[in-house]
Protein backbone atom coordinates (compact mmCIF):
# COMPACT_ATOMS: atom_id res chain seq x y z
CA UNK A 1 0.00 0.00 0.00
CA UNK A 2 2.94 2.67 0.75
CA UNK A 3 4.20 1.86 -2.42
CA UNK A 4 1.92 2.21 -4.11
CA UNK A 5 1.22 5.78 -2.65
CA UNK A 6 4.61 6.55 -3.12
CA UNK A 7 4.02 5.74 -6.74
CA UNK A 8 0.87 8.54 -7.06
CA UNK A 9 2.41 10.97 -5.23
CA UNK A 10 5.21 11.10 -7.65
CA UNK A 11 3.16 10.79 -10.52
CA UNK A 12 1.04 13.70 -8.96
CA UNK A 13 4.38 15.76 -9.14
CA UNK A 14 5.33 15.02 -11.92
CA UNK A 15 1.62 16.33 -13.03
CA UNK A 16 2.46 19.60 -11.33
CA UNK A 17 5.25 20.19 -13.13
CA UNK A 18 3.49 19.51 -16.65
CA UNK A 19 0.89 21.79 -15.03
CA UNK A 20 3.68 24.40 -14.45
CA UNK A 21 5.08 23.77 -17.87
CA UNK A 22 2.14 25.09 -19.30
CA UNK A 23 2.13 28.22 -17.02
CA UNK A 24 5.58 28.76 -18.53
CA UNK A 25 4.27 28.49 -21.92
CA UNK A 26 1.46 31.21 -21.56
CA UNK A 27 4.14 33.40 -20.17
CA UNK A 28 6.45 32.73 -23.34
CA UNK A 29 3.49 33.69 -25.06
CA UNK A 30 3.04 36.72 -23.14
CA UNK A 31 6.39 38.23 -22.73
CA UNK A 32 6.91 37.17 -27.02
CA UNK A 33 7.05 40.88 -28.64
CA UNK A 34 5.94 42.07 -31.53
CA UNK A 35 8.11 41.24 -34.66
CA UNK A 36 7.50 41.87 -38.47
CA UNK A 37 3.73 41.67 -39.25
CA UNK A 38 2.01 42.63 -36.22
CA UNK A 39 3.46 46.36 -36.27
CA UNK A 40 2.05 46.29 -39.76
CA UNK A 41 -1.78 44.99 -38.63
CA UNK A 42 -1.31 47.86 -35.91
CA UNK A 43 -0.31 50.21 -38.16
CA UNK A 44 -3.12 49.69 -40.70
CA UNK A 45 -5.76 49.69 -38.70
CA UNK A 46 -5.08 52.89 -37.38
CA UNK A 47 -5.28 53.82 -41.15
CA UNK A 48 -8.84 52.00 -41.24
CA UNK A 49 -10.08 51.87 -38.09
CA UNK A 50 -13.38 50.87 -39.57
CA UNK A 51 -13.81 47.15 -39.60
CA UNK A 52 -15.70 47.08 -42.72
CA UNK A 53 -13.10 49.43 -44.60
CA UNK A 54 -10.07 47.23 -42.82
CA UNK A 55 -11.89 43.96 -44.40
CA UNK A 56 -12.64 45.48 -47.60
CA UNK A 57 -8.83 46.74 -48.08
CA UNK A 58 -7.25 43.23 -46.72
CA UNK A 59 -9.73 41.34 -48.70
CA UNK A 60 -9.20 43.31 -52.00
CA UNK A 61 -5.69 44.14 -51.59
CA UNK A 62 -4.07 40.87 -49.79
CA UNK A 63 -5.97 37.79 -48.17
CA UNK A 64 -9.20 36.07 -48.83
CA UNK A 65 -8.34 34.23 -45.12
CA UNK A 66 -11.37 35.56 -43.61
CA UNK A 67 -10.83 34.80 -39.71
CA UNK A 68 -7.07 36.38 -40.27
CA UNK A 69 -8.68 39.26 -41.46
CA UNK A 70 -11.48 39.26 -38.33
CA UNK A 71 -8.99 38.48 -36.02
CA UNK A 72 -5.96 40.55 -37.04
CA UNK A 73 -8.31 43.56 -36.57
CA UNK A 74 -9.77 42.17 -33.11
CA UNK A 75 -6.42 41.55 -31.72
CA UNK A 76 -4.38 44.41 -33.18
CA UNK A 77 -6.80 46.99 -32.23
CA UNK A 78 -6.53 47.02 -28.87
CA UNK A 79 -4.06 46.13 -26.11
CA UNK A 80 -6.97 44.27 -24.06
CA UNK A 81 -7.88 42.29 -26.79
CA UNK A 82 -4.37 41.25 -27.28
CA UNK A 83 -4.18 39.62 -23.85
CA UNK A 84 -7.31 38.01 -24.20
CA UNK A 85 -6.01 36.55 -27.36
CA UNK A 86 -2.81 35.57 -26.16
CA UNK A 87 -4.10 34.03 -22.55
CA UNK A 88 -6.63 31.91 -25.01
CA UNK A 89 -3.97 30.50 -27.05
CA UNK A 90 -2.81 27.88 -24.84
CA UNK A 91 -6.70 26.87 -23.98
CA UNK A 92 -6.91 26.77 -27.84
CA UNK A 93 -4.00 24.15 -27.94
CA UNK A 94 -5.09 21.80 -25.51
CA UNK A 95 -8.97 21.81 -26.62
CA UNK A 96 -7.84 21.19 -30.49
CA UNK A 97 -5.09 18.21 -29.43
CA UNK A 98 -8.24 16.73 -27.00
CA UNK A 99 -10.18 17.00 -30.16
CA UNK A 100 -7.62 15.45 -32.57
CA UNK A 101 -7.71 12.30 -29.33
CA UNK A 102 -11.05 12.47 -29.60
CA UNK A 103 -12.97 13.47 -32.96
CA UNK A 104 -10.00 12.12 -35.62
CA UNK A 105 -8.53 9.39 -33.75
CA UNK A 106 -11.67 8.09 -32.01
CA UNK A 107 -9.07 7.23 -28.55
CA UNK A 108 -10.85 7.07 -25.47
CA UNK A 109 -8.63 8.72 -23.53
CA UNK A 110 -9.31 11.05 -20.11
CA UNK A 111 -8.18 14.52 -20.37
CA UNK A 112 -5.09 15.16 -18.41
CA UNK A 113 -4.48 11.45 -17.79
CA UNK A 114 -0.77 9.96 -18.39
CA UNK A 115 -2.06 8.78 -21.85
CA UNK A 116 -2.86 12.28 -22.52
CA UNK A 117 0.45 13.66 -21.41
CA UNK A 118 2.19 11.59 -23.19
CA UNK A 119 0.57 11.98 -26.79
CA UNK A 120 0.10 15.89 -25.89
CA UNK A 121 3.93 16.13 -25.57
CA UNK A 122 4.50 14.06 -28.88
CA UNK A 123 2.15 16.06 -30.82
CA UNK A 124 4.35 19.38 -29.31
CA UNK A 125 7.53 18.05 -30.42
CA UNK A 126 6.39 17.18 -34.12
CA UNK A 127 4.87 20.49 -34.41
CA UNK A 128 6.87 22.18 -36.71
CA UNK A 129 8.49 26.00 -36.12
CA UNK A 130 5.93 27.04 -33.16
CA UNK A 131 7.77 29.54 -33.01
CA UNK A 132 6.24 30.92 -35.92
CA UNK A 133 2.83 29.22 -35.96
CA UNK A 134 1.94 29.46 -32.46
CA UNK A 135 4.24 31.98 -30.11
CA UNK A 136 3.96 34.78 -33.27
CA UNK A 137 0.88 36.86 -32.66
CA UNK A 138 0.51 36.77 -36.49
CA UNK A 139 1.74 33.48 -36.99
CA UNK A 140 -0.83 32.35 -34.42
CA UNK A 141 -3.57 33.99 -35.92
CA UNK A 142 -2.86 32.47 -39.72
CA UNK A 143 -1.94 28.79 -38.43
CA UNK A 144 -3.13 28.08 -35.22
CA UNK A 145 -6.36 29.15 -35.27
CA UNK A 146 -7.04 27.59 -38.77
CA UNK A 147 -6.19 24.15 -37.57
CA UNK A 148 -8.36 24.66 -34.09
CA UNK A 149 -11.23 25.15 -36.89
CA UNK A 150 -10.37 22.22 -39.17
CA UNK A 151 -10.09 19.60 -36.49
CA UNK A 152 -13.89 20.62 -35.21
CA UNK A 153 -14.74 19.97 -39.36
CA UNK A 154 -13.04 17.24 -39.96
CA UNK A 155 -14.36 15.50 -36.45
CA UNK A 156 -17.78 16.17 -38.22
CA UNK A 157 -16.84 13.13 -40.46
CA UNK A 158 -14.39 11.47 -38.78
CA UNK A 159 -16.49 10.80 -35.26
CA UNK A 160 -18.94 7.43 -34.92
CA UNK A 161 -21.68 9.70 -34.13
CA UNK A 162 -23.25 13.42 -34.43
CA UNK A 163 -25.80 13.16 -31.97
CA UNK A 164 -25.27 16.91 -30.62
CA UNK A 165 -25.84 17.97 -33.93
CA UNK A 166 -29.64 18.14 -33.49
CA UNK A 167 -28.82 21.00 -30.72
CA UNK A 168 -29.66 24.15 -32.44
CA UNK A 169 -26.90 26.17 -31.07
CA UNK A 170 -24.59 23.43 -31.92
CA UNK A 171 -25.53 23.03 -35.75
CA UNK A 172 -25.16 26.41 -36.04
CA UNK A 173 -21.82 26.62 -34.65
CA UNK A 174 -20.74 23.92 -36.75
CA UNK A 175 -21.68 25.79 -40.01
CA UNK A 176 -19.80 28.57 -38.81
CA UNK A 177 -16.83 26.57 -38.23
CA UNK A 178 -17.61 24.77 -41.53
CA UNK A 179 -17.05 28.26 -43.15
CA UNK A 180 -13.90 29.61 -41.62
CA UNK A 181 -11.96 26.43 -42.18
CA UNK A 182 -12.39 26.72 -45.80
CA UNK A 183 -12.07 30.42 -45.82
CA UNK A 184 -9.18 30.14 -43.27
CA UNK A 185 -5.92 29.38 -45.18
CA UNK A 186 -5.63 27.83 -48.90
CA UNK A 187 -3.58 24.32 -47.27
CA UNK A 188 -6.22 23.94 -44.93
CA UNK A 189 -8.97 24.12 -47.86
CA UNK A 190 -7.26 22.05 -49.77
CA UNK A 191 -6.59 19.29 -46.97
CA UNK A 192 -9.73 19.26 -45.40
CA UNK A 193 -10.92 18.81 -49.42
CA UNK A 194 -9.46 15.88 -50.01
CA UNK A 195 -10.31 14.15 -46.98
CA UNK A 196 -13.93 15.40 -46.09
CA UNK A 197 -14.87 14.76 -49.98
CA UNK A 198 -13.90 11.34 -49.28
CA UNK A 199 -15.41 10.59 -46.52
CA UNK A 200 -18.56 12.41 -47.78
CA UNK A 201 -18.47 10.81 -51.20
CA UNK A 202 -18.36 7.08 -48.96
CA UNK A 203 -21.32 8.05 -46.76
CA UNK A 204 -23.24 8.51 -50.28
CA UNK A 205 -22.36 5.26 -51.12
CA UNK A 206 -22.62 3.41 -47.79
CA UNK A 207 -24.54 5.56 -45.48
CA UNK A 208 -27.20 8.36 -46.91
CA UNK A 209 -28.73 9.34 -43.69
CA UNK A 210 -25.23 10.12 -42.41
CA UNK A 211 -24.55 12.11 -46.12
CA UNK A 212 -27.90 14.15 -45.63
CA UNK A 213 -26.37 14.67 -42.10
CA UNK A 214 -23.31 16.23 -43.27
CA UNK A 215 -23.89 17.40 -46.71
CA UNK A 216 -24.83 20.90 -45.18
CA UNK A 217 -21.43 21.56 -43.70
CA UNK A 218 -19.26 20.15 -46.63
CA UNK A 219 -21.65 22.95 -48.51
CA UNK A 220 -20.38 25.91 -45.97
CA UNK A 221 -17.56 24.42 -46.61
CA UNK A 222 -16.85 25.00 -49.94
CA UNK A 223 -18.94 28.23 -50.12
CA UNK A 224 -15.88 29.47 -47.42
CA UNK A 225 -13.19 27.83 -49.91
CA UNK A 226 -14.96 29.43 -52.86
CA UNK A 227 -14.57 33.24 -50.90
CA UNK A 228 -10.95 32.39 -50.23
CA UNK A 229 -9.64 31.75 -53.49
CA UNK A 230 -11.84 34.30 -55.50
CA UNK A 231 -10.36 36.73 -53.40
CA UNK A 232 -8.41 39.60 -55.72
CA UNK A 233 -5.67 39.88 -52.45
CA UNK A 234 -4.41 36.83 -53.43
CA UNK A 235 -3.43 37.41 -56.76
CA UNK A 236 -1.98 41.03 -55.85
CA UNK A 237 0.37 39.18 -53.45
CA UNK A 238 1.61 36.59 -55.67
CA UNK A 239 2.47 39.57 -57.89
CA UNK A 240 4.29 40.46 -55.69
CA UNK A 241 6.58 37.42 -55.45
CA UNK A 242 9.93 37.55 -57.58
CA UNK A 243 9.11 35.68 -61.02
CA UNK A 244 12.12 32.89 -62.33
CA UNK A 245 12.52 30.25 -64.40
CA UNK A 246 10.26 27.13 -64.96
CA UNK A 247 13.45 25.22 -64.77
CA UNK A 248 13.54 27.15 -60.87
CA UNK A 249 10.64 26.47 -59.94
CA UNK A 250 10.38 23.14 -60.80
CA UNK A 251 13.48 22.43 -58.95
CA UNK A 252 12.55 24.07 -55.75
CA UNK A 253 9.10 23.00 -56.30
CA UNK A 254 10.29 19.39 -56.39
CA UNK A 255 12.92 20.08 -52.82
CA UNK A 256 10.00 21.41 -51.07
CA UNK A 257 7.79 18.35 -51.61
CA UNK A 258 10.18 15.45 -50.99
CA UNK A 259 12.01 17.39 -48.30
CA UNK A 260 9.00 18.22 -46.21
CA UNK A 261 8.57 14.99 -44.42
CA UNK A 262 12.49 15.43 -43.20
CA UNK A 263 11.21 19.54 -42.02
CA UNK A 264 12.65 20.93 -45.07
CA UNK A 265 16.42 19.53 -44.31
CA UNK A 266 16.21 20.08 -40.29
CA UNK A 267 17.48 16.75 -39.34
CA UNK A 268 16.88 17.49 -35.52
CA UNK A 269 13.35 17.64 -36.02
CA UNK A 270 13.25 15.04 -38.54
CA UNK A 271 14.65 12.82 -36.44
CA UNK A 272 12.50 13.81 -32.95
CA UNK A 273 9.39 13.05 -35.47
CA UNK A 274 10.28 9.22 -36.28
CA UNK A 275 11.49 8.84 -32.95
CA UNK A 276 8.57 10.13 -31.39
CA UNK A 277 6.35 7.62 -34.04
CA UNK A 278 8.81 4.59 -32.99
CA UNK A 279 7.98 5.54 -29.16
CA UNK A 280 4.03 5.84 -29.94
CA UNK A 281 4.69 2.24 -31.74
CA UNK A 282 5.70 0.62 -28.72
CA UNK A 283 4.02 2.22 -25.92
CA UNK A 284 0.22 1.63 -27.93
CA UNK A 285 0.33 -0.80 -30.67
CA UNK A 286 -0.62 -4.13 -30.39
CA UNK A 287 0.85 -4.59 -34.13
CA UNK A 288 0.24 -3.51 -37.25
CA UNK A 289 0.16 -4.83 -41.13
CA UNK A 290 1.39 -3.09 -43.96
CA UNK A 291 -1.75 -3.05 -45.54
CA UNK A 292 -3.15 -0.45 -43.09
CA UNK A 293 -0.50 2.10 -44.83
CA UNK A 294 -2.83 1.55 -48.26
CA UNK A 295 -6.47 1.64 -45.92
CA UNK A 296 -8.14 4.13 -47.89
CA UNK A 297 -9.46 5.54 -44.65
CA UNK A 298 -5.10 5.85 -43.57
CA UNK A 299 -4.27 6.87 -47.06
CA UNK A 300 -6.42 10.02 -47.64
CA UNK A 301 -4.57 11.17 -44.67
CA UNK A 302 -1.11 11.32 -46.98
CA UNK A 303 -3.26 12.42 -50.11
CA UNK A 304 -4.25 15.54 -48.28
CA UNK A 305 -0.64 15.59 -46.81
CA UNK A 306 0.97 15.95 -50.67
CA UNK A 307 -1.84 18.20 -51.57
CA UNK A 308 -1.35 21.15 -48.67
CA UNK A 309 2.17 20.66 -50.35
CA UNK A 310 1.28 21.09 -53.64
CA UNK A 311 -1.25 24.19 -53.08
CA UNK A 312 1.62 26.52 -52.04
CA UNK A 313 3.79 25.93 -55.29
CA UNK A 314 2.73 29.08 -56.84
CA UNK A 315 3.93 30.65 -54.05
CA UNK A 316 7.38 28.67 -53.90
CA UNK A 317 9.88 31.83 -53.98
CA UNK A 318 8.37 32.34 -50.71
CA UNK A 319 8.66 29.41 -48.96
CA UNK A 320 9.31 28.89 -45.42
CA UNK A 321 9.55 26.38 -42.73
CA UNK A 322 5.81 27.20 -41.10
CA UNK A 323 4.33 26.07 -44.24
CA UNK A 324 4.92 22.78 -42.95
CA UNK A 325 3.00 23.10 -40.33
CA UNK A 326 -0.26 21.68 -41.70
CA UNK A 327 1.13 19.06 -44.07
CA UNK A 328 3.03 17.80 -41.07
CA UNK A 329 -0.25 17.84 -39.09
CA UNK A 330 -2.06 15.54 -42.19
CA UNK A 331 1.26 13.09 -42.11
CA UNK A 332 1.29 12.90 -38.53
CA UNK A 333 -2.12 11.55 -38.46
CA UNK A 334 -1.78 9.47 -40.80
CA UNK A 335 0.98 7.17 -39.11
CA UNK A 336 -1.44 7.82 -36.10
CA UNK A 337 -4.04 6.41 -37.78
CA UNK A 338 -1.97 3.02 -38.60
CA UNK A 339 -0.06 3.15 -34.93
CA UNK A 340 -3.95 3.20 -33.00
CA UNK A 341 -5.61 0.96 -35.29
CA UNK A 342 -5.31 -1.90 -32.75
CA UNK A 343 -3.72 -0.57 -29.79
CA UNK A 344 -3.69 -0.99 -25.97
CA UNK A 345 -3.55 1.91 -23.48
CA UNK A 346 -2.09 0.09 -20.34
CA UNK A 347 0.95 -1.58 -22.56
CA UNK A 348 3.99 -1.12 -20.94
CA UNK A 349 2.48 0.51 -17.93
CA UNK A 350 5.64 0.94 -15.59
CA UNK A 351 7.69 1.69 -18.48
CA UNK A 352 4.95 4.46 -19.76
CA UNK A 353 4.97 5.73 -16.52
CA UNK A 354 9.56 6.46 -17.02
CA UNK A 355 8.57 8.17 -20.11
CA UNK A 356 5.67 10.41 -18.98
CA UNK A 357 8.40 11.22 -16.54
CA UNK A 358 10.88 12.12 -19.29
CA UNK A 359 8.93 13.50 -21.77
CA UNK A 360 7.08 15.90 -19.03
CA UNK A 361 10.77 17.27 -17.96
CA UNK A 362 12.02 17.83 -21.34
CA UNK A 363 9.16 19.61 -21.84
CA UNK A 364 9.73 21.95 -18.69
CA UNK A 365 12.66 22.75 -19.95
CA UNK A 366 11.75 23.70 -23.27
CA UNK A 367 9.04 26.00 -20.98
CA UNK A 368 11.24 27.38 -18.87
CA UNK A 369 14.10 28.07 -21.49
CA UNK A 370 11.22 30.12 -23.53
CA UNK A 371 9.87 32.05 -20.96
CA UNK A 372 12.90 33.35 -20.06
CA UNK A 373 14.66 33.79 -23.67
CA UNK A 374 11.68 35.85 -24.46
CA UNK A 375 11.32 37.90 -21.50
CA UNK A 376 14.41 38.92 -22.41
CA UNK A 377 13.55 39.48 -26.43
CA UNK A 378 10.58 41.43 -25.29
CA UNK A 379 13.15 43.96 -22.65
CA UNK A 380 15.88 44.25 -25.94
CA UNK A 381 12.43 45.15 -28.19
CA UNK A 382 10.86 47.82 -25.65
CA UNK A 383 14.33 49.49 -25.48
CA UNK A 384 14.64 49.88 -28.69
CA UNK A 385 11.19 50.79 -29.70
CA UNK A 386 11.56 53.75 -26.73
CA UNK A 387 14.85 54.86 -28.25
CA UNK A 388 12.94 55.61 -31.63
CA UNK A 389 10.10 57.00 -30.44
CA UNK A 390 12.11 59.74 -27.72
CA UNK A 391 15.04 60.12 -30.75
CA UNK A 392 11.86 61.03 -32.58
CA UNK A 393 10.53 63.34 -30.35
CA UNK A 394 13.14 65.40 -29.70
CA UNK A 395 13.55 65.93 -33.71
CA UNK A 396 16.89 63.59 -34.54
CA UNK A 397 18.42 63.16 -37.44
CA UNK A 398 19.23 59.30 -36.65
CA UNK A 399 19.36 56.88 -33.89
CA UNK A 400 21.30 53.66 -33.44
CA UNK A 401 19.87 50.72 -31.76
CA UNK A 402 21.02 47.43 -31.09
CA UNK A 403 20.86 44.09 -32.87
CA UNK A 404 18.72 41.32 -31.06
CA UNK A 405 21.58 39.44 -29.18
CA UNK A 406 19.31 37.21 -27.56
CA UNK A 407 19.84 33.89 -28.83
CA UNK A 408 16.25 32.58 -29.75
CA UNK A 409 14.76 29.12 -28.52
CA UNK A 410 11.71 26.78 -30.46
CA UNK A 411 9.49 28.93 -28.79
CA UNK A 412 11.01 32.18 -30.06
CA UNK A 413 10.61 34.05 -33.79
CA UNK A 414 13.25 36.40 -34.29
CA UNK A 415 13.73 37.87 -37.86
CA UNK A 416 17.03 37.47 -39.72
CA UNK A 417 19.26 40.20 -38.91
CA UNK A 418 18.95 40.81 -43.15
CA UNK A 419 15.01 40.85 -42.50
CA UNK A 420 15.42 42.56 -39.35
CA UNK A 421 17.21 45.45 -41.24
CA UNK A 422 14.72 45.70 -43.53
CA UNK A 423 12.00 46.02 -41.01
CA UNK A 424 13.94 49.03 -39.65
CA UNK A 425 13.72 50.42 -43.10
CA UNK A 426 10.23 50.33 -43.11
CA UNK A 427 10.29 51.58 -39.22
CA UNK A 428 12.49 54.54 -40.29
CA UNK A 429 10.19 55.58 -43.33
CA UNK A 430 7.28 55.54 -40.75
CA UNK A 431 9.44 57.60 -37.75
CA UNK A 432 10.93 59.46 -40.54
CA UNK A 433 14.38 58.96 -38.78
CA UNK A 434 17.05 57.15 -39.97
CA UNK A 435 17.88 53.87 -38.13
CA UNK A 436 21.23 52.09 -38.00
CA UNK A 437 22.79 49.52 -35.89
CA UNK A 438 25.39 49.87 -33.07
CA UNK A 439 28.26 47.86 -33.06
CA UNK A 440 26.69 44.75 -31.06
CA UNK A 441 26.52 41.38 -31.91
CA UNK A 442 23.29 39.89 -33.21
CA UNK A 443 22.33 36.28 -31.53
CA UNK A 444 25.45 36.48 -29.01
CA UNK A 445 23.94 36.35 -25.55
CA UNK A 446 23.35 32.47 -24.64
CA UNK A 447 20.57 32.45 -22.05
CA UNK A 448 21.71 28.98 -21.02
CA UNK A 449 24.94 30.57 -20.17
CA UNK A 450 23.16 33.06 -17.90
CA UNK A 451 21.50 30.42 -16.00
CA UNK A 452 24.99 28.00 -15.12
CA UNK A 453 26.51 31.71 -13.98
CA UNK A 454 23.18 33.38 -12.14
CA UNK A 455 25.60 32.66 -9.15
CA UNK A 456 28.57 33.96 -9.68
Amino acid sequence: MKLINNKYLFNNFFYFFFFTSLVLTFFAIFFHPFVGDDYYFRDIIISYPNFLEYFKERYLNWTGRISQIILSFWVFSNDIYLLIFKILLMPLVLITFNNIIKKILNLKINFFSINFIILFVCFWFVCPSINETIFWTSGSIAYLIPLFFSIFYLGLFTVKKNDNLQNIFTYTFYLFISFLTGSSHLQVFTGCFVISSFFIYNYYKENKKKFDRLKIFYFFFIIGGIVLLISPGNFNRLAEFETHSYLSTIYKSFLFITTSIFYLGDTQSSLIFFLILILLLFLFSEGISFKLFYDKFNFIWLVAFLVSLIAVVPAINAISTRLIFFPIFFLFIFFLKVIFYQYNLNKKFKLKNLIFYFLVILFFLESFLGSITNHAYKKENDIRMKNIIIAKENSKKYIEVSHYTIIPSRQTYMQTPEHDSNFLNEISKIYQIKIKYSDSFPRSSNIRKKIKFFFK
